[in-house]
């Protein structure tokens, strides 16, 4: 049950509000994708929220049972998409309107290459359209909104980076989402309170809701307990 108002307040209800068009967290709308109840293997981070505000330098602060999280939307978003993307049940295509065409170098193609069958799996349609020219067809859905041309280059470019290193299949599916979780969030603007509570919702139901794919904080937490003796309360 959502927590009783304080102050006149309304709490926050769990279902997801609409999310304006122009709304970065519009673009972390799953609908259409069937969605199975999560078990809980993993604590959420908290018992219930309430959005409070959006700071001026876009940070986004909540009210939980236990204390009040500053948090980092664009950290949290990349945990959010590399999370869906590693979970194949939940992987759509977007197919593109119009075909876009991308030239990679020689070196980032040759890797490509030997990604090909994990960027399918993870909701791309690319295809060599002529000597290092990529074409791409569909984008993950998760990933919607992002220029497909920079995501496509982004993703070759860190793939380049990482050298012939030889990995498991998990570490070729971990490497190739945190390059589009980094790329997709890197093109987010300034969230809505609307879209906010969207995206605190979704980083709840993350398994590691804590740091970003790159090991970077998501959320400060300052508990009560904390504030209280901060203020000699």
């Amino acid at each position: 049950d959502d927590p009783p108002a304080r102050n006149g307040e309304m709490p926050v209800h769990r279902e997801d509000p609409p999310a304006r068009h122009d709304d970065p967290a519009a673009h972390l709308d799953f609908s259409g994708i069937e969605v199975a109840p999560q078990p809980q293997a993993h604590a959420a981070p908290w018992k219930y929220f309430r959005f409070l505000a959006i700071s001026e330098a876009g940070y986004v602060l909540i009210e939980t049972d236990a204390g009040i999280v500053t948090l980092n939307p664009r950290a949290a978003c990349e945990r959010i998409v590399f999370e869906r993307l590693l979970d194949r049940q939940q992987v759509v295509s977007q197919p593109l309107l119009i075909p876009e065409t991308v030239q990679l170098s020689p070196g980032e193609s040759n890797r490509l290459r030997s990604f090909l069958d994990v960027l399918e799996a993870q909701g791309f349609q690319i295809e060599e359209f002529g000597r290092d020219t990529w074409k791409i067809d569909a984008v993950p859905q998760v990933a919607g909104g992002t220029a497909a041309t920079g995501l496509l280059a982004t993703i070759a470019h860190d793939l380049a980076e990482t050298g012939a290193r030889r990995g498991g299949v998990r570490w070729r599916d971990e490497l190739v989402a945190q390059s589009v979780a980094r790329s997709f969030a890197g093109s987010l603007d300034r969230f809505t309170p609307e879209g906010a509570v969207k995206l605190v919702t979704e980083l709840g139901a993350c398994r590691s809701p804590y740091f970003s794919p790159r090991g970077k904080p998501v959320m400060i937490f300052s508990s009560f307990a904390e504030l209280k003796r901060k203020f000699d309360r």
